[in-house]
C-alpha cells in the first residue's frame, strides 16, 4: 500500500466516524451541552479539531488559505481565529458558534486534506515547515500558547499530518463518542 493511500484511508475513516457516528447522532441543538457537570461541549471539541487540523495542514504545511476563510461567517466567528486551539473550552465562543456549520466545517477541512493528499509527494513530509509563521498569521498569542509554539517547533512536516490531522483527530473522536454516549445517545 502506498503511503498516500494509507493517509487518505485514515482521513476517510475519521470523517466517516465523525459524520455517521457522532454528528448524525447528536442533535445540533444539544452540541452546546456540557455533560458531567462541566464537561466540554461537543461543538467546542469539533471546533478545536477543525482549527488544529486547518492551521496545521493548510497554514503550516501547505502555506495556503485555511478552509475557515470560506466558513467563518457560517460558523459564527469574526477575527481571533486562534480561539479554539486551546484544549480548555472557550465558553464565550461556544455560545457564538453555529453547531451545524462547525460540524460541516470540520468535515470540509478533512475533505480538503484528502484532496491534497491524493497528489502529495511523500518527500514533502521530510521538510521542516515554519509553524510560527502560521500561528502568528492568525494572531495566536505567544504568551498564552507558548506550549503550542514549542510543541510545533522544529517538527518535520510529517508530524503535522500524522498527529494534528490524524492522531489528534482520532483522539478527539474518542472524546466525542464518549460525550455522545454520556448524553444517552449511543446507537449500540
Amino acid at each position: 500500500m502506498e503511503l498516500t493511500t494509507w493517509i487518505d484511508d485514515d482521513l476517510a475513516s475519521l470523517r466517516n466516524r465523525l459524520a455517521n457516528g457522532v454528528f448524525s447522532v447528536i442533535p445540533s441543538d444539544r452540541m452546546g451541552e456540557r455533560i458531567d457537570e462541566g464537561g466540554i461541549a461537543a461543538v467546542y471539541v469539533a471546533w478545536h479539531m477543525a482549527r488544529h487540523h486547518d492551521v496545521a495542514v493548510n497554514g503550516v504545511l501547505r502555506r495556503v488559505d485555511e478552509v475557515l476563510d470560506e466558513w467563518a461567517p457560517r460558523v459564527g466567528i469574526e477575527g481571533d481565529t486562534w480561539r479554539g486551539l486551546a484544549e480548555n473550552e472557550d465558553h464565550e465562543l461556544v455560545t457564538q458558534l453555529d453547531p451545524e456549520a462547525v460540524t460541516q466545517y470540520l468535515l470540509a477541512v478533512i475533505d480538503h486534506s484528502r484532496g491534497w493528499v491524493a497528489d502529495l509527494d511523500p518527500a514533502v513530509l521530510d521538510q521542516a515547515p515554519d509553524p510560527d509563521g502560521a500561528l502568528r498569521r492568525i494572531g495566536t498569542p505567544e504568551d498564552r500558547f507558548d506550549w503550542l509554539y514549542s510543541m510545533w517547533a522544529g517538527k518535520p512536516a510529517s508530524f503535522f499530518l500524522s498527529w494534528e490531522a490524524i492522531g489528534h483527530g482520532y483522539n478527539h473522536l474518542g472524546e466525542l463518542i464518549a460525550t455522545r454516549n454520556r448524553m444517552g445517545l449511543s446507537p449500540f
